[in-house]
């Protein structure tokens, strides 16, 4: 059985004269995995609970023996005022409301009271709280600067400071419950950045990936949810779904954007309340996993063109990141293919090559549609290929080649060459008077040689002219030195 986590970090503390009451109050709150719960029926010991800390809300009877629920209010709002109190009484008394309120209660509630005044009240306390504790954390990374877990964000090779904030946003939310979605164009390493989430948030448990695209709504049941014997046809043993295999740590769902409608109901479901039930099972099961999404698709269009649910996307707004292209990280590239080169040959048993700086111009000269993976791919490729001491280029220039002539003519490719997503165009602004055709070349190449920074062999193959071609216009267009 899935093991129930203690939620939320801090006890919530319900203090009434009547057993009946505080039964079924518990009852209720740990029905909808509000966990950490603590039941006190005598006024008198309250303010030795409050000084042993760890208390962060209270449900507080107003009429009580021994101690009224007012005085034991006073003495939260002087000695405790972290602590949110929400008043219960049984008395219908609008100027006792408005007194408790004053004394800093937060909310009021009468009895006999539902189960759900009970547990929306707990709820929005608790999100309070947590969102005061959170506010407070980013403040204290943003004023102090540097990560407290550096290690944790290791493996995600950067020296952009966008992604060094994003670090420090990342560190401070890690240890919260709520969901946290990662976006971001494929291959920029959103799996990465979720075992970076799941190591800073110091979890017991695993941090379990699942990518749901393409799995139909069956598939995604039984992978998350797992089933019971005699389930469905085949299920001849128990299976633990993802869910529980994630117990304690992080689930990290993949390609999100991709899930199923009939699906989509079920993870709506799961986030709202936390439970679960296995696949033929009568059983419900808490769920102590945090979570975590990816997605390389804008959900908020989705959700208007009404292909993704509007109550799932708004649940998963909690938290969200957003990591980079490559091409808005330029400072990236030449720390990314070093490494890549390394790990490369260190992987096939090669020596690890010397690499000229013409490499970095080479590969800062191409769009990277497929942003990190893609480079890891072309330089694992280049090194298998390589059998000299240093790095040969050969290769490298003629798959640039290769994969500029797929583009040409499409648009789709002729906007990966310009770094712009696909379904854009690229867009020219000419003047009023247009340039000739001459004036056009010229513009052309003063733009290549500025990317290639002032490599003509480079800026020949970029725009599919000869070399000498650009010397000799580079030459006409030059002033003449003067003696």
């Amino acid at each position: 059985m899935t093991t129930q986590k203690i939620y939320p970090a801090f006890t919530i503390l319900l203090v009434d004269d009547e057993e009946e009451f505080l039964r079924s109050a518990e009852y209720a709150l740990k029905r909808e995995g509000i966990t950490n719960v603590e039941t006190m029926s005598d006024s008198r010991l309250i303010a030795a609970r409050l000084v042993r800390g760890g208390c962060g809300v209270c449900i507080l009877d107003i009429t009580m023996p021994f101690v009224s629920g007012r005085e034991i209010l006073q003495n939260i709002s002087t000695e405790h005022p972290d602590v949110a109190v929400c008043m219960v009484t049984a008395v219908n008394d609008v100027t006792s409301a408005v007194e408790c309120m004053k004394l800093g209660a937060q909310d009021y509630i009468l009895k006999p009271l539902h189960h759900d005044q009970l547990i929306g009240a707990v709820k929005r306390m608790v999100e309070s709280r947590v969102l005061r504790e959170e506010t407070a954390a980013l403040k204290g990374y943003i004023l102090g600067g540097a990560l407290k877990q550096p290690e944790a964000f290791a493996p995600l090779i950067t020296n952009n400071p966008a992604m060094h904030n994003l670090f420090k946003y990342v560190e401070a939310i890690a240890g919260t419950d709520l969901p946290l979605i990662i976006t971001g164009e494929t291959g920029t390493g959103k799996e990465l950045l979720a075992q970076a989430i799941h190591t800073a948030s110091q979890r017991k448990g695993n941090l379990v990936c699942v990518n749901v695209a393409g799995v139909d709504d069956a598939v995604f049941s039984d992978t998350l949810f797992g089933h019971v014997r005699g389930a469905f046809t085949g299920a001849d043993r128990f299976r633990r779904g993802m869910i529980e295999e994630a117990a304690l740590g992080t689930l990290f769902l993949d390609e999100i954007g991709d899930l199923r409608p009939e699906s989509q109901i079920k993870l709506l479901r799961l986030l709202q309340d936390g439970t679960f039930h296995p696949v033929g099972s009568d059983t419900q099961m808490f769920s102590s996993a945090r979570f975590v999404y990816a997605t390389n698709r804008d959900l908020k269009k989705m959700m208007h063109a009404g292909v993704f649910r509007a109550d799932l996307y708004y649940r998963l707004q909690a938290h969200e990141v957003r990591l980079p292209p490559l091409r808005e990280r330029p400072e990236d590239l030449k720390l990314l293919a070093l490494a890549f080169v390394e790990e490369a040959s260190i992987a096939m048993h090669k020596q690890v090559p010397y690499v000229n700086g013409e490499l970095f111009t080479l590969l800062s000269t191409y769009p990277w549609p497929g942003n990190i993976r893609e480079l890891r791919g072309i330089l694992f490729d280049a090194v298998s290929r390589n059998t000299t001491e240093t790095l040969s280029l050969k290769y490298l220039k003629e798959k640039f080649s290769e994969l500029r002539g797929t583009n040409v003519g499409s648009e789709t490719g002729i906007a990966a060459e310009n770094g712009i997503m696909e379904g854009q165009r690229p867009n020219i602004t000419f003047s009023s008077t247009l340039p000739s055709a001459d004036e056009l070349e010229g513009m052309l190449i003063r733009e290549a040689l500025r990317r290639t920074n002032g490599n003509k062999s480079q800026a020949a193959d970029l725009i599919g002219l000869n070399r000498a071609t650009i010397i000799k216009r580079v030459k006409e267009t030059d002033p003449p030195n003067q003696s």
